[in-house]
């Protein structure tokens, strides 16, 4: 197991943030993957002085830490477009990543982490080995 810390996601929020605005000055919409992408989604919010967040509900574990049938209950509307940016906290098996870019093909999606090799995000400030289990600062300790 591995604990990020509260100054590994800001920093990675703070790439993630400059990066829209350099790509996109003219403006963005910026989509948090519910429930991980929630708390990094603010953050780059916070950066950009952005006001507005749409969300995407997914789920991909149940509460057993087991995988289990992605699930999609999204009610906002998701722009499919350039200067759209999707943001979650990790790709991990890479099934959530291909959901989006099936559903979203001119989206950009972004994760504070990337574990999978062979599905990549557009844009991730870390990379960490598959087999290794992540906790985020916002996650109960006991989680793990």
């Amino acid at each position: 197991m591995k604990i990020i810390s509260s100054e590994q996601v800001e920093a990675a929020c703070r790439l993630i943030a400059q990066r829209i605005k350099s790509l996109t000055p003219d403006g963005y919409t910026l989509v948090a993957v519910s429930r991980g992408g929630l708390m990094p989604t603010a953050l780059v919010a916070h950066f950009l002085d952005c006001k507005e967040i749409r969300f995407i509900r997914l789920s991909s574990y149940d509460s057993d830490k087991e995988r289990s049938t992605l699930i999609d209950t999204t009610t906002d509307t998701i722009p499919d477009a350039p200067n759209t940016y999707i943001i979650d906290d990790i790709c991990d098996s890479g099934e959530t990543l291909l959901y989006l870019r099936r559903k979203y093909p001119h989206t950009q999606i972004y994760t504070l982490i990337n574990k999978n090799p062979q599905v990549v995000p557009d844009f991730a400030p870390i990379t960490e080995p598959q087999n290794l289990w992540i906790n985020f600062p916002w996650e109960p300790e006991d989680r793990a």
